[in-house]
This record gives C-alpha cells, structure tokens and sequence, in this order.
C-alpha cells in the first residue's frame, strides 16, 4: 500500500512538473537508446551501486521504470562517497526519497537543452534544479555534470560529480546531528 502511495505521489509531482518546463519532442544528442529503463541502465552501468540500492529502499525503482520520460542525474558512487561519513546513513527513508527525488526531472532533457532552459523543477517541488555552462563543463546546482546524455526509452541519465542536498534556506531536511549545515553556503550540495 505505502509503495503505491508513494508511487502515485511521485507520479502526480512528476506530471505538475512537466507542466512548468515544456518537454522536448527532440531525440537525445548521442544518446544510445535501448530497451532498458533509466534504472535498468544505472544498474548494468556499475558506477552506481549507492544510488541504485537508495532508489530501492525508498521504492523508487518501480517509478523510474514506468513510462517517463525521466530526466535523472546520476550521483556516481565515488560522488556519494564525497559526503561527511555518517551524513547517508542518518536520513531517514523519507529524507533519502527526498535527496533522491532532487536529482529527478519530469521530462527528457539533453544536457543541450538544461544548459537552454536554465532551470527546471526537480520532483522536490520546491527547489528548481539550475544548469549552467562554464569554462569547466556544464553543472546542474553547482555539482559539475561529467557525462551527459546516457538514454533510455524513458529517459536520459546525466552522470555527476557530487550529490545535490535541499539548501539549508528551505528547512526541509533537519537533520538531528547538524551534517547537513556543514553545505557549503547557497550551493544545497557536497
């Protein structure tokens, strides 16, 4: 019951948040495109253990496999292994959904597109995700994006370099032992 709840309410979320950035009609640049979901391509792809066994302990998988299209970018396992020791294993199941739902947008974007748009709203609802192009690369909320545009029927994978929190400013996340302030300011990610 809770799994079907959970997955109804990521879908209505997902569906408000298409509504606010258009969806592109336009096929992924170089995006290799199989009969694998989105998390079906994170499993085979082995940098992302950490984030695969998060999406199954908050029941993500199942959604993540539906339909999408889904825009996820991806923290490598070497990204969630960034973070202060301690600061994974403290969230409780609904403040990992939450980090998790962060990194997810309704829609299909290469990394092109992002880039365009500027921003999109994550499944979080109320903290946009924002894209930027510098010298360096393209960045989603600061994190540096290391490889874009790895598709699947439903969607598109971009890989990163860091885990994106909730900013400290929102007072969405509190977690008990104070790890979560240690962000550095106005960025909301390690």
């Amino acid at each position: 019951m809770r799994t079907c709840l959970i997955a109804a309410l990521l879908s209505l979320a997902l569906s408000a948040s298409a509504q606010d950035v258009p969806p592109s009609d336009a096929p992924v640049a170089d995006a290799p495109i199989t009969d694998a979901s989105v998390v079906t391509v994170l499993q085979e792809d082995g940098r992302f253990t950490v984030l695969v066994r998060a999406l199954e302990q908050t029941n993500l998988v199942e959604t993540l496999s539906g339909p999408g299209p889904f825009t996820v970018f991806a923290p490598t396992d070497s990204a969630f292994a960034m973070l202060p020791e301690g600061v994974l294993e403290s969230l409780t199941p609904e403040q990992l959904q939450a980090v998790l739902l962060g990194h997810v947008v309704a829609g299909s974007f290469s990394g092109a597109q992002a880039v365009e748009a500027g921003e999109a709203p994550s499944a979080w609802g109320d903290q946009p995700l924002a894209f930027t192009s510098t010298e360096a690369g393209l960045a989603v909320n600061g994190v540096p994006i290391s490889q874009t545009d790895l598709g699947a029927p439903n969607g598109v994978i971009h890989v990163i370099d860091g885990v994106i929190l909730p900013s400290s400013e929102t007072g969405d996340m509190d977690m008990d032992d104070g790890d979560m302030d240690d962000a550095p300011e106005g960025e909301g990610s390690y």
